[in-house]
């Protein structure tokens, strides 16, 4: 009787340790794997903007659809410099536009774009500044008799700065193409808004603005 308890007893520890064992080799086996494909895409993944420096952006739809008006045409791009650093980058987004009672409305941004990732591809936040200037009528006050805003005859001027806060993604591919998407805003630090016949959310305290359709080529 004590031979087959003992027999039992080593049956039920060989095989455990044995269990043991093969739990911990697999374990480890995972743990290798995992690394392994780490490093291989480390090795594979080939930097699309490497030996790049900057990139220039255009939106052609957004010109194209400006120009079936007579009121004017809009023109939107910007420049992009990529030796900053490995997983950011500097954008300068430039936005200008034409339209009727003499209204102009420029806008020049500066944007530091960090990306989420390893790589300068996918996403990305980004913090910047907005510099605007805008043209045309100055806007008076409702006219009951008339029904419509009371507009000078003089042509006003107004400047102003805001800070920008966004998001956005980011695709470059290795033939030097690149397109992205950006949703940002901000507040210009000013207290004059709505004074500009026509200029619409431009001439406002707050700032909301969305990139879509640019496309880009790396130099």
């Amino acid at each position: 009787m004590k031979k087959v308890i003992l027999l039992y007893i080593f049956t039920n520890i060989f095989f455990s340790q044995n269990e043991i064992q093969v739990d911990t080799l697999l374990s480890n086996q995972k743990i290798m794997l995992a690394n392994q494909k780490i490093m291989l895409e480390e090795v594979t993944y080939i930097d699309p903007l490497e030996g790049k420096k900057y990139g220039i952006e255009f939106n052609p739809a957004y010109f194209l659809l400006s120009t079936t008006s007579d009121e004017g045409f809009t023109l939107t791009g910007s420049i992009s410099l990529f030796t900053v650093s490995k997983s950011a980058e500097i954008a300068f987004p430039i936005y200008y536009t034409e339209g009727e009672d003499d209204l102009r409305i420029f806008h020049f941004d500066s944007h530091y774009r960090n990306f989420t990732g390893k790589h300068r591809n996918g996403f990305y936040i980004s913090t910047g500044l907005r510099f605007t200037i805008l043209q045309g009528r100055e806007r008076g006050g409702y006219s009951l008799f008339n029904h419509n805003w009371d507009v000078s005859d003089e042509v006003k001027s107004i400047r102003k700065i805001g800070l920008t806060f966004g998001i956005g993604y980011r695709i470059f591919g290795r033939n030097g193409w690149y397109w992205g998407t950006s949703l940002f805003g901000g507040r210009y630090f000013t207290n004059t808004e709505f004074s500009i016949l026509g200029a619409g959310n431009a001439d406002s305290k707050g700032i909301l603005d969305m990139e879509l359709l640019k496309i880009g080529k790396t130099f």
